[in-house]
């Protein structure tokens, strides 16, 4: 007989190790896949977004083509040379008028740019499908006359600091700050002197030149061997952020207290320093000056320093007509009355119901004038010499969206026209000057001024 044998007993304390050794490798090898897993399905997310980003931005950029079409159209339909089969219709009483107004189809485009005043927010979006049916994406556009604003290159000193204190600046900052932002500008070293002028925190050195009278903490020997601390330009503005370097500006002043956009002083504007946005806390709703001013309004001299009364801020109109020698109250009052015809029922500016200035100094059964606002003869003559009715400077905000992704694209154009060349004039020789075969040159000129992305 075969003697039956004992398997040998493993001690209990061994077996006790052998199950958490087995358990411990179970935890890691599980807490490898999930890391695994997450990290192949973070790179997955990452993919998607970068795809859909990648989409969006393209979408973006066709909204601003889509924008340059209709500003081009819009162009050739001023000059008189729009062809039948244009993107833009012209209405009868457009033919002989070179103006701009929103409501124009390079500003009000539903269709087109996916905004509609008269429909929720929720519902805006012009849809778009790739090829292959497998991705929605959505366009917004908003196209802005800059026009409208007050060009600081050709701006008084006494307009600058009506706007100033149409945004809430206090009467005598806003004297001192207005001639700090024209000694900016200026060609010349002289400082231009405000009398009467008290200002709490803000000193002023030497009249001799702008660089001591603005660096009073600096004798003239430093200022010449190490230069001034506050330099003064002394040549036109390049961008509207260059206010920041004007001697007295101020971030509230710049920027504005009014953080969400709701024309009210909410807790946290009202609050100094407390918490964001920086602001006075003074009970009063201090507007953003960036928001009202440019440096660039076309190139056409009839602009230069005009705003365009049909895309006008009321803020801008009322300061302008407000002047030296006018009251606030007066001006205020006529702005109104224009802002009230101009925007129609709806009171918003680029719709339907716009009524459009065509034209300033009169009126006559193809155009509306300044006279049919209801203002009398002194005030019809003052809108018509602070504001012009056509446009050059515009900024285009175009966001694409996919699958919730947003790029918004902000570019700033300028637009111009040139004359076609007539071969006819000039003789046989300026006529060989061409081949036969040469296309003809481009009249509209879209000039890149600024380029931003966002998102």
């Amino acid at each position: 007989m075969r003697a039956n044998r004992t398997p040998p007993r493993v001690p209990a304390q061994d077996s006790g190790m052998i199950l958490v050794t087995v358990i411990w490798v179970l935890l890691m090898l599980t807490v490898i896949a999930w890391t695994y897993a997450r990290q192949c399905q973070m790179e997955l997310r990452m993919t998607g977004f970068q795809t859909n980003s990648t989409k969006a931005y393209y979408i973006a950029r066709a909204g601003v083509a889509r924008a340059i079409s209709f500003l081009r159209e819009d162009k050739l339909k001023d000059q008189g040379v729009l062809g039948e089969e244009d993107l833009i219709e012209i209405d009868d009483k457009d033919e002989n008028w070179v103006y701009d107004h929103p409501a124009e189809a390079w500003g009000y485009n539903p269709e087109a740019y996916g905004i509609d005043p008269e429909d929720d927010e929720e519902d805006w979006g012009a849809y778009l499908e790739d090829r292959k049916k497998d991705a929605q994406g959505k366009l917004l556009v908003r196209v802005e006359d800059l026009s409208g604003r007050l060009n600081l290159n050709g701006a008084t000193r006494i307009q600058i600091q009506r706007l100033l204190e149409v945004c809430g600046v206090e009467e005598d900052y806003a004297k001192a700050l207005s001639a700090a932002i024209v000694d900016y500008i200026d060609v010349d070293e002289d400082p231009t002197i405000v009398d009467d002028v008290r200002l709490d925190g803000w000193e002023f050195g030497d009249q001799a030149t702008e660089d001591t009278y603005y660096n009073p903490h600096q004798s003239p020997e430093e200022i010449e061997v190490s230069g001034p601390s506050l330099v003064m330009k002394n040549e036109p503005m390049s961008a509207v952020e260059e206010l920041l370097l004007v001697p007295g500006m101020k971030d509230f002043i710049y920027y504005g207290e009014d953080e969400n956009r709701d024309g009210e002083l909410d807790d946290n504007e009202n609050d100094g320093d407390e918490s964001p946005p920086y602001d006075n806390a003074d009970g009063e709703l201090q507007l953003g000056l960036r928001d009202f001013v440019s440096v660039q309004s076309g190139l056409s001299t009839e602009r230069i320093g005009r705003p365009n009364l049909n895309s006008a801020p009321f803020e801008v109109i009322q300061a302008l007509l407000w002047g030296e020698e006018e009251s606030e109250d007066n001006a205020a009052d006529i702005a109104e009355k224009i802002v009230k015809y101009r925007d129609g029922g709806d009171r918003y500016l680029g719709s339907d119901d716009d009524k459009r200035f065509r034209t300033l100094p009169h009126t006559d059964e193809n155009s509306d004038g300044i006279d049919a606002v209801g203002l009398d003869s002194v005030e019809a003559d003052r809108a018509a010499q602070a504001f012009g009715v056509a446009s050059d400077y515009f900024q285009i905000l175009s966001t694409g969206i996919v699958n919730d992704v947003k790029k918004t694209l902000k570019v700033s154009v300028l637009r111009s026209f040139i004359e076609q060349v007539d071969l006819n004039e000039g003789g046989p020789d300026r006529r060989s000057r061409f081949s036969r075969d040469e296309e003809p040159e481009e009249q509209v000129q879209i000039l890149t001024i600024n380029y931003e992305e966002e998102g």
